[in-house]
């Protein structure tokens, strides 16, 4: 009787330790393989180091640096399985001739191989309609020379009425080209209304759910979803409500400059968006449309019912910790 309880636990050991074997392994693999990814913006300066992505660095898959990051940056990014893409901007005279684009290009390559990035992250805003044609062989010619060199092409893009509207000007950049010829194409889902230019724009919150619905789904027309990040904002619009008040982008998710006590937000149920109407300390009216916790629960919401399983801010260092409570939840989902 003896032998036959023994030989039964140490059986029942076994086949214990076997599924806490196959658990462990089948929960990595998940844990490995979810869809679900974040690629944020992130502005690099003095003081800036591996530290503010290490708590976060199991849930993002890419950065998009500007500024001049170090290589040991670069280096720990890799470490930890993140990619790393160098964020440029730039304007029509940098590329207005087929020896300039050769020229930057040529520089996108040598930057990329000196420092240990993964890609360049294009961000130029601004440029006229009618600069498409000469966007178009900037966009082929850095496209072919990146992936010469092993490298991938990244694309910030946005939506406006004129992407819409057969009867206005189109944009400056093709999404069929941009289809061709990026690896990664970054959906600015933000300054719907930039507050900064009030007089000309009117006064909005920088994002809503509605908007930043028809503009993915714009872009889905052309661009794979495994290409797409949906890129949110980590900053929100402040107006000063008087005659010659100013709009401002903060960045925070409540005003910052209120006389005490601030009052309970607004939820706006169509937009889903909260709103602050507020004084400052100079007693003048503030309406404060924020890019907090609970909009972003809706804009994540949205994007596993679109199907895009990329999502990114801008930026990084100005997501609040219950914004990212918010993505860890969504990516457990």
């Amino acid at each position: 009787m003896k032998h036959h309880n023994t030989l039964y636990f140490k059986k029942s050991l076994a086949f214990n330790i076997l599924i806490l074997i196959l658990l462990s392994v089948f929960s990595g693999v998940s844990a490995q393989t979810s869809l679900k990814k974040v690629s944020p913006w992130y502005i690099y300066k003095k003081g800036s180091s591996f530290n503010d992505i290490k708590p976060y660095r199991n849930i993002i898959n890419s950065i998009s640096v500007f500024g001049k990051p170090s290589k040991e940056f670069i280096s720990e990014c890799h470490k930890n399985g993140i990619l790393v893409y160098h964020g440029v901007s730039g304007n029509e005279k940098d590329i207005d001739t087929q020896a300039k684009i050769e020229a930057v290009a040529n520089e996108y390559v040598k930057t990329c191989k000196s420092n240990g990035y993964d890609g360049v992250d294009l961000d130029f805003e601004a440029l006229r309609p009618k600069f498409q044609s000469i966007y178009t062989e900037f966009l082929k010619e850095v496209s072919t020379k990146l992936h010469h060199s092993g490298k991938k092409l990244s694309q910030c893009v946005g939506f406006y009425p004129s992407l819409l509207d057969d009867r206005a000007p189109k944009i400056f950049y093709d999404p069929k080209v941009i289809a061709e010829t990026c690896d990664v194409v970054r959906v600015m889902c933000y300054d719907m209304y930039y507050a900064p230019y009030r007089e000309s724009g009117g006064i909005g919150p920088t994002s809503t759910t509605p908007w930043t619905k028809d503009a993915m789904k714009f872009w889905i027309k052309y661009i794979s979803k495994d290409k797409l990040v949906m890129g949110l904002p980590a900053y929100s619009n402040d107006y000063t409500m008087t005659l010659q008040g100013k709009g401002r982008q903060i960045y925070a998710d409540v005003p910052n400059h209120y006389s005490a006590p601030l009052p309970s937000p607004i939820w706006l149920w169509y937009e889903k968006v909260n709103i602050y109407l507020y004084n400052d300390q100079k007693g003048d009216m503030h309406l404060f449309y924020a890019s907090d916790a609970k909009s972003t629960k809706s804009l994540l919401k949205l994007s596993d019912e679109l199907g895009i399983h990329t999502i990114g801010f801008w930026h990084f260092s100005s997501v609040s910790p219950e914004m990212w409570i918010k993505v860890k939840e969504w990516i457990n989902k």
